[in-house]
């Protein structure tokens, strides 16, 4: 009779081992196995991330199936070393082999909370894997997919974020635990209202697009009035010379680099807390989790359309400027 292929491993979303009889369904695109049940709530392949690299699950070996099935006592014994780990373990904690195979390497979060596993930091026996003199850390805590943040699970932000979601997830979680809303952005500094209609926060973005133009009307006036390559934009404007024109240059300039550092330290969490808001809109009006992750799949991510269309708007207000300066006011 055949074995089936499937036995020794197991599920990546209940964690349960495959047995004979199973229903058991694959992701056609990666192969990755799943309870028939198990991808059904899940809607998705966990692996989609990896797909566009080639991903390709692949079973274990009848000897690592042997090595890695939890004993009675809730342990896992490790195929390269044979040390005995408990049961939720990742990795071995002799040697560091992967106890569970056919996990996806880019999910480096599970649902423990590992306390210090070298209590005693002043003994001299020196642990394995400890350099001299540099203490363990005392407490980790490692977060899975279903973890939450502020009442939303890492997995409904990372289908809303899409883009870059490893470091958002980390500031967003950082901000939940020590209620902080400070956290450095150097792209926001440089172009906050690009930033924000990049990550589809509209209203934000147009408003900062509008206030930058606004303070930036003295610079554009003074260097319309000087020549570049060749050519003068302003063609008469007398009162730039003047000592109001002066002061209102100065206190412009430093007004827009001041919200820039501002918005430098900000924009993340007002980023935060749109996310943390419209993920639970969607999920208020889509009870079903599925609908509600395409949904929101297709409400997140970041918009290169609406960054063009802000510079096009940009440019147009400079044009007209330009224009109202040289056939108007002059």
């Amino acid at each position: 009779m055949e074995v089936n292929r499937f036995y020794g491993s197991r599920c990546i979303s209940c964690k349960e081992e495959f047995r004979h009889g199973d229903d058991i369904v694959v992701c056609p695109e990666c192969g990755t196995p799943y309870h028939r049940e198990c991808y059904k709530k899940e809607g998705r392949c966990i692996n989609e991330a990896l797909h566009a690299s080639g991903y390709s699950w692949k079973p274990i070996t009848e000897e690592e199936a042997a090595a890695a099935k939890v004993s009675e006592s809730g342990t896992i014994r490790c195929f390269r070393c044979g040390e005995e780990n408990p049961s939720d373990m990742l990795f071995c904690t002799k040697c560091g082999l992967p106890l569970h195979q056919n996990e996806p390497p880019e999910r480096p979060f599970n649902n423990m909370y590992t306390p210090n596993r070298y209590p005693d930091m002043n003994s001299t026996g020196q642990q394995p894997g400890q350099q001299q003199g540099v203490p363990p850390f005392t407490n980790t805590i490692m977060l899975d997919k279903n973890s939450e943040i502020d009442g939303i699970t890492i997995e409904d932000y990372a289908c809303f974020v899409r883009s870059n979601p490893i470091y958002f997830i980390t500031t967003f979680f950082r901000f939940f635990k020590l209620k902080t809303k400070i956290s450095f952005n150097f792209g926001a500094v440089l172009f906050p209202e690009f930033y924000m209609l990049y990550r589809k926060m509209y209203v934000r973005g147009m408003i900062m697009l509008i206030l930058s133009f606004l303070l930036s009307v003295p610079s554009y006036i003074y260097l319309g009035t000087q020549e570049f390559m060749g050519q003068v934009f302003i063609k008469s404007a007398p009162f730039v010379e003047g000592k109001t024109f002066q002061l209102i240059y100065q206190a412009s300039y430093y007004a827009f680099w001041a919200i820039r550092l501002l918005l430098g330290f900000s924009v993340n969490y007002m980023y935060y807390s749109s996310v943390k808001k419209r993920i639970r809109r969607i999920k208020a009006e889509n009870p079903d989790n599925m609908q509600a992750r395409q949904i929101m799949a297709l409400a997140g991510g970041v918009s290169w359309p609406a960054v063009i269309l802000g510079g096009t708007l940009m440019f147009g207000l400079f044009t007209g400027l330009m224009f109202l300066i040289n056939n108007v006011i002059a």
